[in-house]
């Protein structure tokens, strides 16, 4: 399996190299009807202590890839790190931490 920071060369980036256009994010990404309860870990300059959130996961048809489990934030795509096991505080319960992968900017 490829590194997922290898995918990121499969596009066009734009915005310092930091996101990808709408429209290559639909050709690219899709939405399956799979959940995941998973932790941004202070990304989001709030779930400091584990706290969790829940996103519909998102695959990818690019060859090499197909496995990686991405979700989407706002403007901001994801990916799971599998390995991952990140203690939420409040709750005593173990879940999966997203790092962040590129942004996707809005059509034109």
């Amino acid at each position: 399996m490829k590194n997922v920071y290898e995918l990121r060369n499969e596009f066009e980036l734009k915005e310092w190299r930091t996101a990808i256009t709408r429209e290559d994010f639909e050709a690219a990404f899709y939405k399956t009807k799979e959940k995941i309860t998973f932790t941004l870990n202070g990304w989001d300059g709030k779930s400091y202590d584990g706290e969790s959130r829940s996103g519909c996961i998102y695959r990818t048809s690019i060859k090499g890839f197909e496995d990686e489990t991405f979700v989407k934030v706002g403007k901001h795509l994801f990916y799971i790190v599998e390995d991952s096991n990140v203690l939420e505080h409040a709750t005593g319960e173990y879940h999966k931490e997203a790092d962040w992968f590129l942004d996707v900017l809005r059509k034109n």
